[in-house]
């Protein structure tokens, strides 16, 4: 091929970058996510106590803590045991920040107890105690449901 009409000419190379297969692997990488993504397990795996009368309340904005069966009391959206308020004055004072922010936006705090079933009773109690001394009035305990059917709800209000 000649350009120009010239025998022996050059010929002229166009830079373009194939962008072809990255689009092609970026795909599968999307796919891949959007499959995996609701598998994963949020938070700290705590074995929940059953009870076979259970009232369900929406809890989009409460506060989870976390009790675990050595006692660690685990920060929101904890992954490990490290996660923990290493005194009950750090989680008061976290939960009168939260309740703050829930007022600043005109909206009632509300505190789930997550205990683990061999968590001791009175570490939970202690946990209360804690929310209560914070002023946050509504506190509940989730429980996983017995004999009925249905979703894992919130109990309990002092």
């Amino acid at each position: 091929m000649s350009v120009g009409g010239k025998k022996g000419g050059r010929r002229r190379s166009v830079a373009e970058i194939n962008v072809t297969p990255l689009v092609d692997v970026m795909l599968v990488l999307l796919v891949i996510f959007m499959i995996t993504a609701p598998t994963l397990k949020e938070g700290f795996s705590v074995d929940i106590p059953h009870a076979d009368a259970t009232q369900s309340v929406p809890i989009q904005d409460a506060r989870m803590i976390t009790v675990t069966e050595n006692g660690y009391v685990l920060k929101p959206n904890a992954d490990t045991a490290d996660q923990r308020y290493d005194k009950l004055s750090e989680l008061v004072e976290d939960l009168k920040t939260y309740k703050s922010a829930q007022a600043a936006a005109r909206k009632a705090p509300v505190v789930v107890i997550v205990g683990d079933r061999n968590a001791r009773y009175e570490r939970i109690i202690q946990v209360w105690n804690a929310v209560r001394t914070a002023g946050i009035p509504q506190i509940s305990f989730q429980l996983e449901p017995g004999a009925a059917e249905g979703e894992a709800g919130a109990a309990a209000k002092p």
